[in-house]
């Protein structure tokens, strides 16, 4: 068992340091030198310390959203990659907290910061979304997916609200079919709590 237990040690140790990013620090132009972990400033019941908490926060170029931080915050140095988000307050204040690097025909995305809010994530999503030139399916509102299939006869829209809240009159990009409701060359959908919508576009 204590050879069990050292074999393990040392596996895990030889991960931590090809972490942050390890192999991929090159193509990401960016490394981790130290990391602020939130956790450890109230060890005996693995809280988070919440002054600390409420003095940080991450905040991405361009945008009015703050952020908190989850569990942990790398302190980035940049070797060719440009930070698209900071962190504020504290001792870090100003540091990168997420990163991009163009690489070849595409870009690395780095995150040294893990966040609470799902909009840390959907923000993140857009940014990477821009720089490899893709756009919403259907402008909807937060919250509803949009998925779609086509045929040689027409586009298939599939929306799923995921809230509990009611979504009406979506605009639609052109006239479409609603295909549970029957209905024909609709202009706009409205979504209740967890309702779905099948679309066609011809």
């Amino acid at each position: 068992m204590l050879n069990y237990r050292a074999a393990t040690q040392n596996i895990d140790n030889s991960m931590r340091r090809t972490l942050e990013p390890g192999p991929f620090a090159d193509i990401a132009g960016v490394k981790s030198e130290a990391m602020l972990d939130l956790a450890e400033y109230n060890p005996e019941h693995g809280a988070f310390d919440r002054k600390l908490e409420s003095e940080l926060g991450i905040s991405f170029t361009g945008t009015g959203g703050v952020f908190r931080p989850r569990t942990m915050i790398e302190s980035l140095v940049l070797h060719g990659a440009e930070p698209i988000a900071f962190v504020n307050s504290g001792h870090m204040d100003g540091k990168p907290a997420v990163t991009r690097n163009r690489c070849e025909k595409g870009w690395v995305f780095y995150a040294g910061v893990d966040c609470i809010e799902d909009e840390f994530y959907e923000a993140l999503a857009r940014i990477v979304g821009a720089a490899a030139g893709l756009t919403p399916l259907l402008a909807v509102p937060y919250g509803v997916e949009v998925t779609s299939r086509h045929d040689a006869q027409a586009t298939y829209y599939f929306l799923l609200n995921l809230t509990e809240a009611e979504h009406k009159k979506i605009a639609l990009p052109r006239l479409m079919d609603d295909l549970i409701d029957d209905r024909k060359n609709i202009s706009q959908i409205s979504l209740g709590p967890l309702d779905v919508a099948v679309l066609a576009s011809k």
